[in-house]
């Protein structure tokens, strides 16, 4: 079976199926990325360790009607070139540009991988834009799969679609993570956690609040920050940290005000990106994990942090419900700096913090670990395509 994947970005692609690709070949599929252009020694790495084909096509992020006609072009050549069993669109101009493509090829099988929907913390005539966006990609598909439950509530609700062309494959996130080998708090050492706390100043904190993601305005940063100090002015004889592990996004970036004034707080680290191998160690030193997102497909970053066996603060928002088991591997919060400081509160008693991250860890490899995973998402293929 040949599969053709398009995404807008090459980021995507490393970020969520890195290894999963690799594991669908040795399962017997062919499978050819095409994606934007990217640092060539990590598309090189990518493509030799999943065994997959990488073709480097320009996908445009927003909705530029030459771009957009233009890629399709350049995907109708390939599509008819290589004769693929089914074309899989991921994020929503990628997922556009392929969905219409295949649909001029003729292609049987068009599945649109929905990671979010982006639409919903807009306003205006972006919002109207966005949301017709997502009703034509599924008009186009044959089939969708959702990251989450809540998506696919949402995309009923929104009328994107009928129920019966989506699907939420096990128990959700484009295909779990790596608890085992990776995010395993037996793999992180006493001695790391002190050098890393000693590197960032946290050496004195009493607790530890870690944020792990994009620095913008849709995860919430400003609210968590905000709830953070309003903590700390509640709770004076602590010494307490807020730990903001991400890069900027330039699409929905924090006002320049803003950000020099979160970097002035002391009591706020800013570590900026940080590499994969590093991030275990990260959610090692913290105490909580809290995602205060608007919106999310299914949130990653919270599988990580249960598996390191840290408590969760999530919001209600879309895909954020899905990620915890309420009062058991975490809690909910309102996405207030009112409602955030009140779950922090929550996370001062220690013995609620240790039970929640433990259940959590169990959560994570009963349901999400890539042993788990991935052979839902090769039944998945052998069951549409047949």
């Amino acid at each position: 079976m040949k599969l053709i994947h398009v995404f807008s970005v090459f980021g995507t692609a490393r970020s969520f199926f890195d290894g999963q690709f690799g594991y669908l070949v040795d399962k017997g599929y062919q499978i050819i990325v095409v994606g934007g252009s990217a640092n060539d020694n990590d598309i090189s790495r990518f493509a030799e360790k999943n065994k997959i084909r990488y073709e480097i096509v320009d996908i445009p992020r927003s909705i530029s009607p030459k771009k957009v006609l233009n890629a399709i072009k350049q995907l109708i050549k390939l599509i008819k070139r290589e004769n693929p069993n089914a074309v899989v669109g991921h994020t929503p101009v990628g997922a556009l540009c392929a969905m219409i493509a295949g649909k001029i090829a003729h292609v049987r099988k068009r599945i649109y991988y929905r990671h979010g929907l982006i639409y919903t913390t807009m306003s205006g005539i972006k919002r109207v834009a966005f949301l017709w966006e997502e009703r034509l990609v599924s008009a186009l598909a044959t089939d969708i799969v959702n990251v989450s439950s809540s998506l696919s509530s949402l995309a009923i609700t929104d009328r994107l679609n009928r129920n019966s062309k989506q699907i939420v494959i096990g128990s959700g996130t484009c295909g779990g993570i790596d608890a085992i080998n990776v995010f395993n708090p037996n793999l992180v050492s006493n001695e790391q956690i002190h050098v890393y706390k000693k590197r960032y100043g946290l050496l004195d904190a009493d607790i530890i609040f870690g944020y792990c993601g994009r620095i913008c305005k849709d995860k919430g940063i400003v609210e968590l920050v905000d709830g953070f100090r309003l903590f700390r002015k509640n709770h004076t004889d602590l010494k307490c940290k807020l730990l903001l592990i991400g890069g900027r996004d330039a699409r929905d970036s924090l006002t320049k005000d803003k950000l020099e004034d979160i970097r002035a707080d002391e009591s706020v680290v800013m570590t900026g990106p940080m590499d994969k191998s590093e991030l275990n160690t990260m959610y090692a030193l913290m105490d909580v994990f809290i995602l205060a997102s608007y919106r999310e497909g299914f949130p990653t970053c919270v599988l990580e942090a249960s598996a390191m066996e840290k408590p969760i603060l999530v919001t209600k928002s879309h895909g954020c419900i899905d990620s915890i088991i309420e009062h058991q591997t975490g809690e909910y919060i309102e996405l207030t700096p009112q409602g955030i400081c009140v779950g922090m509160e929550k996370m001062l008693n220690p013995n609620l913090r240790y039970e929640q991250g433990k259940n959590g860890r169990e959560m994570v490899l009963q349901k999400y670990d890539y042993s788990v995973t991935w052979p839902l998402i090769d039944d998945f293929y052998k069951h549409i395509l047949a």
